[in-house]
């Protein structure tokens, strides 16, 4: 039975379009796919080629972040228009403006929407209680109207059960078939210690720590790679042995990352970060603060150590670059953990189901 799922995603860039292609992939043959997407200014040029050639794209000219009555009605019109020509079976959105945006759209439960928060706005630290509070709210009165979510993570999941009627959970996964032979630098732990993470430069991403912890090894052969790309926030210094690539294509981010030792996590909230999955798969031990999404990633003391403050990350880096015997066996037990809890042979089939058979789960969850 082949079903169409039309993805409804705003912000779509960085680990959004990875999460969205390897549905796409895995499932080719058994979905036809279309995606109504926004484009943001990290969102790749080629974007719509990274896709099987099957997959039909419309851009979604008035979708945008902020809140404005005018652009956001016309977003609805044209998440509508959409729907009338993919004629989809299930409308899939991803993230808290697309998700709003479909569930408004159809508050009677005419179409059926799935709903993928991919790190709810609730959790945004840089927000004050008051802006959460809000945001919470919004998402309870929206968890009123028909639609399933889909929780990325069991942190997520959770969540999800506190503002919604109906959750599932299906973890992001990852497609081996995307990574360089061989695994990471960890499988050869010598030289310099090389440290990376992946992800833009803003406020989730918590670039400043990056930076602090960093700025400890100045002068020492400890090299940093930010992966990505934003403007640094006023006042923060990037020290010397911090390099950021800008946004590049994701084959070089895989093979940059590739080529380090420790994958550092220093983002305030999460949903299930697949750039650090990704630096599992490629054989990287974890240092990760201890936010929703990265606590189920990280196994204490088996593949890294959960960082609560600029202090304890140094502490472990100096650690682990003082001991290679085990940064490498970290990174093999993440390596080992990837694959076995989010290799897409594992996951895909759960999205086949609930794509097939949504009224099931909308009843049964």
């Amino acid at each position: 039975m082949t079903v169409t799922v039309l993805h409804v995603v705003e912000a779509f860039s960085t680990g959004i379009i990875q999460s969205i292609r390897t549905i796409c992939r895995a499932l080719e043959g058994d979905v036809r796919f279309h995606v109504l997407y926004g484009r943001r200014p990290e969102t790749p040029a080629d974007v719509e080629s990274q896709y099987p050639a099957a997959v039909g794209f419309t851009p979604w000219g008035a979708a945008g972040r902020a809140i404005d009555p005018g652009k956001d009605r016309r977003a609805v019109a044209e998440l509508k228009d959409a729907v009338a020509r993919v004629k989809p079976d299930v409308v899939h959105a991803h993230s808290s403006k697309a998700g709003a945006y479909a569930r408004l759209a159809y508050p009677g439960g005419a179409v059926p929407i799935l709903y993928s928060p991919r790190g709810y706005s609730f959790l945004q630290l840089d927000k004050g209680p008051v802006i959460r509070a809000g945001f919470r709210g919004v998402e309870w009165a929206l968890g009123r109207l028909p639609h399933i979510t889909v929780g990325c993570g069991l942190g997520e999941y959770t969540l999800a059960g506190t503002v919604a009627r109906r959750a599932v959970l299906i973890p992001n996964m990852i497609d081996p078939a995307d990574f360089p032979e061989g695994g990471g630098a960890s499988y050869n732990p010598g030289g310099p210690l090389r440290v990376a993470m992946a992800g833009g430069i803003r406020p989730q991403k918590n670039f400043p720590l990056f930076c602090a912890v960093a700025s400890a090894f100045e002068g020492r052969d400890i090299q940093f790679l930010w992966l990505g790309g934003g403007e640094v926030p006023a006042g923060v210094r990037v020290p010397g042995n911090v390099e950021i690539s800008g946004w590049i294509p994701r084959a070089k981010v895989l093979e940059r990352m590739a080529g380090c030792h420790l994958y550092m996590q220093t983002s305030l909230w999460e949903g299930l970060p697949i750039a650090l999955l990704e630096g599992m798969v490629l054989g990287l031990a974890v240092l990760a603060c201890p936010a929703v999404g990265n606590t189920e990633l990280v196994v204490e003391g088996l593949n890294g150590f959960l960082c609560a403050d600029a202090a304890t990350f140094i502490a472990r880096v100096r650690e682990l670059d003082a001991d290679r015997t085990v940064l490498c066996a970290m990174g093999e037990a993440s390596r080992n953990l990837a694959l076995r809890n989010h290799s897409v042979g594992h996951i895909a089939p759960r999205w086949l189901s609930l794509y097939r058979h949504y009224d099931r789960y909308r009843k049964f969850g």
